[in-house]
Formats: C-alpha cells, sequence, structure tokens
C-alpha cells in the first residue's frame, strides 16, 4: 500500500510539474523581453528629452519677457522721476 502511496505522491508532482512548465521562460524568451524593454526605455528617454527641451525653451521664453518687462518698467519710472524733478 505504502508502494501505491508513492505512487499517487509521485503521478501528483509529475502533474503539477508538466502543468508548471509552460510558464516557465526560456532563454529566447528572456532575451525578447530584454529587447522590448530596451526598446520602450529607449522611447521613454528620447520622449523625456524632447519635454527637458521644450521646457527650457519655455522658461528661457519667460525669463527673456520678465527682463524685457522689468527693463520696461525701469524705463518708464526712470521717465516719471526725471520729469517730475525737472518740472
Amino acid at each position: 500500500m505504502t508502494a501505491d502511496l508513492s505512487a499517487l505522491d509521485i503521478e501528483r508532482r509529475l502533474t503539477a510539474i508538466e502543468a508548471a512548465l509552460p510558464t516557465f521562460a526560456t532563454k529566447a524568451d528572456v532575451h525578447s523581453l530584454r529587447a522590448e524593454l530596451k526598446a520602450e526605455f529607449g522611447e521613454l528617454k528620447a520622449e523625456l528629452h524632447a519635454r527637458e527641451a521644450r521646457l527650457i525653451k519655455w522658461i528661457a521664453g519667460l525669463v527673456v519677457a520678465g527682463a524685457a518687462a522689468a527693463a520696461g518698467v525701469a524705463i518708464a519710472v526712470n521717465q516719471v522721476l526725471a520729469a517730475g524733478v525737472g518740472g
């Protein structure tokens, strides 16, 4: 009877292993997944660089506009002060 139980146990274990085998990755699967991930990371990196460039341009534009506005205000204040002193 022990031999039958152990044979039954072996059969159950073998069935479990056979059921799990299709889920195991092969070396080719791993290489394929790595290639896909590498391509996705490359695309993500390119997208991040493009966004960074747009952000830098936007910030530079704001700095230039702010400097121009500050210069305009300074010139206007200077003219008002000069007119007030001479008048």
